[in-house]
């Protein structure tokens, strides 16, 4: 394992994924995510939102292509990656700012916290006469990443389930998961 600052962040996305490209041509997608700490009322037993904070985080190449075509503001997201704080002088005020950002390794949609579907981007066969790329080709021509008839094939399997009695299957284990939360000596 290599030595560094590692950090596996549990939070919501603040603002929705904006990509860009570097001066060598390199794809960075930016994320904002802020996380929220939970702390309980000690007299009153009742839990409430602490501070949130917000982190930067970086998305690089095909990763960032990923977290942008994947995420949306408000989605709550599990990253692990390498931190490392930097100050600034805050041109509007005059004071130093710190700022925590984030290269992520791993970004994937808090499967704790809601229902995910997940799209293996397509890629294609490698041959004897193919040259062996680095990077295989996601992005179909034109640079969109939807893939339409993937996503009509998801929608007919979501017409085939009972989506009243999914619903309400996952509102019990919520209530039920809250319960015993609530209840759970600290």
């Amino acid at each position: 394992m290599s030595q560094g600052g590692y950090v596996t962040l549990v939070g919501f996305v603040a603002q929705d994924p904006q990509q860009r490209e570097t001066k060598n041509g390199s794809r960075v997608t930016d994320l904002r995510v802020g996380a929220t700490t939970r702390v309980q009322d000690r007299v009153t037993m009742q839990w409430r939102d602490g501070d949130t904070s917000y982190y930067n985080v970086s998305c690089w190449r095909r990763l960032g292509d990923h977290v942008r075509a994947s995420l949306r503001k408000g989605d709550p997201v599990v990253i692990k990656g390498r931190f490392k704080a930097r100050t600034f002088e805050d041109k509007t005020t005059g004071l130093s700012r710190t700022v925590i950002d984030i290269v992520a390794d791993t970004v994937g949609h808090d499967l704790n916290r809601g229902v995910a579907n997940y799209l293996r981007p397509h890629r294609p066969a490698i041959t004897e006469d193919d040259p062996v790329t680095t990077e295989p080709q996601d992005v179909a021509e034109g640079g969109d990443m939807i893939d339409e008839e993937a996503i009509e094939q998801f929608g007919r399997e979501l017409d085939g389930l009972r989506e009243a009695e999914v619903a309400t299957q996952t509102i019990d284990r919520d209530q039920a998961a809250d319960a015993a939360a609530s209840s759970a000596p600290f």
